[in-house]
């Protein structure tokens, strides 16, 4: 088999029923997880685990993607969604069900339920000795307790594994971290993203570059593997002094024609304000973006703020982005929706310009983090600058908002504090920032999957 490091195999065979890898980025989290899976198989192949993630896309591209990297590349003969080959029926439905055929016994095919683990409602019904969930960030309480009651099948062979990135103080903080010392029932480990490079795992040049795709914030979380609470203050917490400029990076104090014009739109309902970032992208790689103003209303329509748009900046190419909401429904009485009613006023007026209209909103917490990216990343790079005297709702916002303390996983809301005219101009924003500088995705199968396999090589846990 793969070479383990010794942080891997220390989280496979550690004393506790019930263990918590908790680790940066490209640590090997999946990798492990995976090895824990056949080590618990060919130990006790007569009995049942479960195999789960907080979503799909985690559980199908990520968990078993892997897990049948590693089947193919030690030779296992494996099933899914079916009945093994020659084998008496043992479960009245197989789908959801990896099936292996065991090394040391060949005769024995072993079996593990694959659920998603985003509510307990899919595991009703099972019976296992072992498990592994892949990424609980978006998993409840409920939901580990539910396994936990469900690890019935043998009383002398009970087994868990999470391998996971933090997530603040959660309930596996709670659970794993704050257990009581000296008890065997919970235990964890935290790995940071710096122990792969000294592993061999990746470069020095690659971990620089994942610092910058991070903010100072979430790197501690993402890659120092620190329990920090990133929604416990300000939720544009990276923006400063250092954002606030008169004058663009590349000394623009007014956006030129030669550029296209970056139009953030949030729409909203009266009395809320209808508020639309005004900015430019620059700099020597274009990779900056400078908010020149704001246009803001309210009690009106969309077409007005289109008129209103044409008229402060006229003979630009607007390149319009927004909330996709503006695709499907409308603010006014107007009985089209938005973003048709914008491109009517801008048709009328013969000005070029594109609508983004096709992709749907991320996730607030993801526009938010990525603003905070763009404010000032991990290495101190700023990639988003304003002027605060001409964008004063924007400038607001970076000061205020907040996050609503709401009770469930994957619910996230920003908190105006009362204040109706706030989050308006920083949505806007948010949405032309997403699709213009997207953040990275950081599924590191390649670091899991060592190729060619190196062996351990110093450091310390």
């Amino acid at each position: 088999m793969a070479d383990l490091k010794s942080y891997q195999a220390a989280a496979i065979h550690r004393r506790h029923e019930h263990f918590a890898f908790l680790g940066g980025v490209a640590v090997g989290k999946t990798f492990t997880g995976v090895h824990f899976a056949l080590e618990c198989m060919e130990l006790e192949p007569e009995l049942t685990g479960m195999i789960g993630a907080n979503n799909h896309d985690q559980l199908s591209q990520v968990s078993m993607r892997e897990m049948i990297y590693w089947l193919d590349e030690y030779g296992y003969d494996y099933v899914i969604d079916q009945r093994p080959p020659n084998q008496p029926k043992k479960f009245k439905t197989y789908k959801n069900i990896i099936s292996v055929r065991t090394k040391k016994n060949p005769k024995i095919w072993t079996h593990a339920f694959t659920r998603i683990m985003s509510a307990p409602n899919p595991l009703r019904g099972t019976e296992f000795s072992w498990y592994w969930l892949d990424e609980t960030r978006d998993t409840p309480e409920n939901t580990h307790d539910v396994i936990m009651s469900r690890m019935r099948e043998s009383m002398h062979f009970r087994r868990g594994l999470i391998t996971s990135t933090t997530n603040g103080e959660d309930w596996c903080y709670k659970r794993f971290v704050q257990c009581r010392h000296g008890q065997s029932l919970y235990g964890s480990m935290h790995v940071p993203t710096i122990e792969s490079v000294r592993r061999g795992i990746i470069s020095m040049d690659y971990y620089q570059t994942l610092r910058e795709t991070y903010s100072e914030l979430m790197a501690m979380q993402e890659l120092d593997a620190l329990h920090v609470n990133v929604r416990g203050g300000r939720a544009y917490y990276s923006f400063g002094p250092w954002n606030e400029k008169a004058v663009a990076p590349w000394g623009a104090r007014y956006p030129v024609k030669t550029h296209p014009l970056i139009v953030g739109c949030d729409f909203n309902y009266a009395p809320a304000p209808c508020v639309w970032m005004i900015g430019q992208v620059g700099g020597a790689e274009g990779k900056q973006i400078h908010w020149f103003g704001e246009i803001s209303a309210s009690e009106t329509s969309t077409e007005a703020m289109t008129m209103m748009l044409v008229d402060r900046y006229p003979g630009f190419h607007y390149r319009i982005f927004g909330d996709s909401s503006g695709n499907r429904g409308t603010t006014s009485n107007a009985g089209r929706h938005d973003y048709a009613q914008m491109a009517e006023v801008l048709y009328a007026a013969r000005a070029q310009f594109t609508i983004d209209a096709d992709q749907a909103n991320p996730r607030v917490k993801y526009r938010v983090e990525n603003m905070n990216r763009l404010a000032k990343n991990a290495v101190g790079e700023t990639h988003m600058t304003y002027d605060p005297i001409a964008c004063p709702h924007f400038h607001s916002d970076v000061k205020i908002v907040g996050w609503k303390p709401l009770p469930f996983a994957r619910t996230e809301r920003l908190d105006n504090m009362g204040d109706l005219n706030r989050t308006h101009a920083s949505d806007g924003a948010g949405y032309a920032a997403f699709k213009l500088f997207p953040p990275a995705y950081h599924t590191f199968l390649p670091g899991s999957i060592p190729s060619p396999l190196v062996t351990e090589t110093g450091g310390h846990i």
